[in-house]
C-alpha cells in the first residue's frame, strides 16, 4: 500500500511526472494517506523489533538432531502476504474508511498470530534474513524423540537431516542459535 501511495503520487494519466518539481511543490501531511503511509512504516518498524526480541530471547539452548527437515519459508511467507493483498488489494490510503478497514484487519490477522504464536511466519523475519523449517527432531538432551517443530534459522544456517543444531525453544517453534559439527 505505501508503494502504490508513492506510485499514485508520481504518476498523472500513466506516466511519470517530473518527481523533484513535484515533491518541490507537494504539501505534506494534509491528507490521510501522508499520515497513513507514516503509521504503516511504524508498524513495519515495530513488527521487526518485536521479532527481534522474540528470537533472540529465549531459553537455554539445547541439542536437536534433525531426522526429517523440509524448507517451508516461502509456503508461510506467501500464506502470510496474500491474506493482506487478497483482503486489501482495492484500498487506498487516500480514504480514511479504507485506513480503518486496513487497520482492523492488521490487528486481527497480527492478534491470531501472535495469540497462537505464529510469529514465525511475518514476511519480517525473511527480510531480516530468517529461514523457516518444519522439522522432526530428536532432543540431545532430554532424549525425547519425534519432536514435530517449526525450526526458525538465519539464512546463512543450513538446515540439513542427520544434523545436530543448538538451539532454543520458543513459543511454539525453536530458534536455532548455531549449528554444531
Amino acid at each position: 500500500m505505501i508503494l502504490k501511495n508513492i506510485f499514485e503520487r508520481i504518476t498523472e494519466g500513466g506516466r511519470f511526472v517530473n518527481i523533484i518539481q513535484k515533491f518541490k511543490t507537494a504539501t505534506w501531511f494534509d491528507e490521510v494517506n501522508d499520515w497513513a503511509v507514516c503509521i504503516l512504516t511504524l508498524a513495519i518498524v515495530i513488527s521487526a523489533v518485536y521479532l527481534w526480541r522474540a528470537l533472540e530471547n529465549g531459553t537455554s539452548p539445547k541439542k536437536y538432531l534433525i531426522t526429517e527437515v523440509s524448507d517451508e519459508t516461502g509456503n508461510y511467507y506467501f500464506n502470510y502476504i496474500s491474506i493482506y493483498l487478497l483482503s486489501c488489494m482495492g484500498l487506498t490510503l487516500n480514504s480514511i474508511v479504507d485506513c480503518f478497514v486496513f487497520l482492523f484487519v492488521m490487528i486481527i490477522v497480527g492478534y491470531i498470530y501472535v495469540s497462537n504464536n505464529m510469529m514465525y511466519m511475518n514476511p519480517v523475519a525473511n527480510i531480516m534474513g530468517y529461514k523457516v523449517y518444519s522439522c522432526i527432531l530428536d532432543s540431545v538432551n532430554t532424549r525425547d524423540k519425534n519432536i514435530a517443530s517449526i525450526v526458525v534459522a538465519p539464512k546463512n544456517t543450513v538446515v540439513k537431516k542427520g544434523e545436530t543444531l543448538q538451539a532454543s525453544g520458543k513459543q511454539g517453534f525453536i530458534y536455532v542459535k548455531r549449528k554444531l559439527r
